[in-house]
C-alpha cells in the first residue's frame, strides 16, 4: 500500500552529514596516527598546526545534497524515522493486536522519492540558512559542534510504501500521525521534529 505524506518542519532541521566527508575523515585518521608513531612530541604539536577553517571543517555537519547541491532530507533517514516511531509505539507482547518488531522494521518497504527528498518553502530550498553551534557536554567531556539548518516551517512531501500484510493500515496510520514526534537528522532529540499537513 501507498501513503502520500506532506509534512511541515515545527523546528529546525539540522544536517547530519560530516563536513569532511568519509574520505576526508580517515586519512586525517590516518595521519594522526602516523603522526603519534614517527614524530616526537613536539615535533607532533609544531607539525599539527591546524587553523580555524580546519577545526570548523571538522565539527561541521552539513546536509545531505542532490547532484545540483540543494539540501535534501535521505530517503533512508525518514525510513529509519517510521521504523523508530513504530518501535517506540507498539509492544506485542503487552498488546497482542501491535505488530512485532521485526514486522515494524520490515513492514515499510521505500520511501520515495530515491535517494533524495527535497525541503521547500513554496520552491525548493537550495541552500541551508546558516550554521548554529553549541557546546556538547558528555561525560567527562565537552566539546563545540556546529550544524548547518534549514528554519522551521520548510516543508517537504513523500511516498511511503508499505506491506499491509505485515502491518495493518490503522497502524501504519499511527506511525505517520506519531512520527514527527520523533524527528529526522541530527540532533533528533530538539530538532527535525514536524507536523503532518
Amino acid at each position: 500500500m501507498e501513503a502520500k505524506i506532506k509534512a511541515k518542519f515545527i523546528t529546525d532541521f539540522y544536517g547530519s552529514a560530516p563536513a569532511l566527508g568519509a574520505q576526508a575523515l580517515l586519512e586525517k585518521h590516518i595521519q594522526d596516527k602516523n603522526n603519534q608513531a614517527f614524530l616526537s612530541f613536539l615535533d607532533a604539536i609544531k607539525k599539527k598546526g591546524e587553523t580555524a577553517i580546519d577545526k570548523a571543517a571538522e565539527i561541521l555537519s552539513i546536509f545531505h545534497r542532490d547532484p545540483d547541491g540543494n539540501p535534501v532530507l535521505g530517503n533512508w533517514m525518514f525510513r529509519r524515522c517510521l521504523v523508530e516511531t513504530g518501535l517506540m509505539f507498539f509492544n506485542a507482547l503487552k498488546d497482542k493486536t501491535h505488530p512485532k518488531k521485526s514486522v515494524i522494521q520490515n513492514a515499510f518497504m521505500l520511501v520515495e522519492p530515491v535517494p533524495f527528498i527535497s525541503i521547500s518553502n513554496g520552491k525548493v530550498i537550495t541552500k541551508p540558512a546558516g550554521v548554529k553551534t553549541y557546546t556538547v557536554s558528555t561525560k567527562g567531556k565537552s566539546f563545540f559542534k556546529a550544524y548547518e539548518y534549514i528554519p522551521a516551517g520548510t516543508t517537504f512531501e513523500a511516498s511511503v510504501i508499505f506491506d499491509e500484510d505485515m502491518l495493518k493500515p490503522e497502524h501504519a496510520k499511527v506511525v505517520f500521525d506519531k512520527c514527527g514526534h520523533i524527528g529526522v537528522g541530527a540532533f533528533r532529540e530538539r530538532f527535525g521534529k514536524f507536523e503532518m499537513v
